[in-house]
């Protein structure tokens, strides 16, 4: 999650989309690939943004591709336990990730500097970077962004925040919070996101970074209150909720993402044949409105750039992460 260096998340996102629309050559497509099912594994619990998003692209693929493409959830430790067994996995192609921020991260004591994600999986595309939602449990005394952080300042110790995982993006986004804000929160992870946000309207837990699908409907129910978005500028999809930048922590920004990944070693003409499946139906308009749905908009790119993408990624994630206790 690129949460220290945003402009280059930008400037990466926008020339995967330029580079995609062009129409970039690669090799040729895998010849009968895919000839039997492929699995889609994601490694988080059913129900989540991962899982929707890995179940959209599957029913795309299998309808592109001619074969079924079926999803396997394999949760723990945040998305690592699914995410190492792919990177396992046969290098031919009939194993897939659907991954997401934190997922991906050095093993304890592997250096980070040295870690090349091209050494543990062949990337295919990035697929989309959704901003998260800041949502309080409506008895929190904080109509307003800076009201929370004065809050936080006075009760930091007691005021908790939920994240489905640690080093999740629902997790980084409250790490990048503290950081920035200058405050420190009481950081209560769980196994996913539904038990997290359900804690959050019960008032067991105070706040929370969610992923829109997750809480909208709580929202206009009021069961939760919205406070912003993480992302640098408004949503065009949730236009009503102010960044955390303008509404009191100056140049915050905080985007996860999500996207497919293969073993590695999977031969270039496999990667090539997925690639291009993948950004054919991100172009479509049926996966346009269904990613609106899940609070998102399409974020093509190339392999060789989502390798660079995730490279860089993996570095400031560690980096965010190398105090956490939890």
């Amino acid at each position: 999650m690129m949460v220290l260096n945003m402009k280059t998340r930008r400037e990466f996102l926008l020339g995967g989309l330029s580079l995609a629309a062009a129409g970039v050559a690669g090799p040729a497509a895998a010849a009968g690939y895919p000839e039997r099912t492929v699995r889609i594994v994601v490694p988080y619990p059913p129900g989540g943004a991962t899982d929707s998003l890995g179940r959209l692209v599957a029913q795309g693929l299998a309808e592109k591709l001619g074969q079924p493409f079926v999803v396997e959830n394999r949760a723990g430790a945040a998305g690592v336990i699914g995410a190492g067994q792919v990177s396992r996995s046969a290098a031919d192609g009939y194993t897939l990730l659907m991954a997401a921020t934190g997922a991906i991260v050095p093993a304890p004591g592997q250096d980070p500097a040295r870690y090349r994600v091209i050494d543990h999986y062949s990337p295919v595309s990035l697929i989309a970077a959704p901003p998260y939602i800041l949502v309080v449990n409506p008895k929190v005394p904080a109509a307003t962004v800076a009201q929370l952080v004065e809050s936080a300042k006075r009760d930091g110790a007691n005021l908790s925040y939920a994240s489905s995982g640690v080093g999740t993006a629902s997790h980084l986004a409250g790490l990048q919070f503290e950081k920035m804000a200058g405050v420190q929160l009481l950081h209560i992870p769980y196994k996913g996101m539904g038990q997290a946000v359900t804690d959050v309207m019960s008032g067991q837990v105070a706040m929370m970074f969610a992923p829109a699908p997750a809480v909208l409907a709580h929202i206009a129910a009021g069961n939760l209150r919205a406070l912003g978005v993480t992302s640098r500028e408004r949503s065009p999809l949730f236009p009503m909720y102010p960044t955390l930048a303008e509404a009191g922590v100056a140049g915050y920004e905080s985007v996860g993402w999500f996207g497919m990944l293969a073993p590695p070693a999977t031969p270039a003409a496999v990667v090539a044949t997925l690639h291009q499946s993948v950004a054919e139906l991100l172009r479509s308009p049926t996966a346009t409105e269904q990613l609106k749905a899940m609070g998102a908009t399409p974020a093509r790119s190339t392999p060789a750039e989502f390798t660079a993408f995730l490279d860089q990624d993996t570095k400031q994630l560690t980096e965010l992460l190398k105090d956490v206790k939890q």
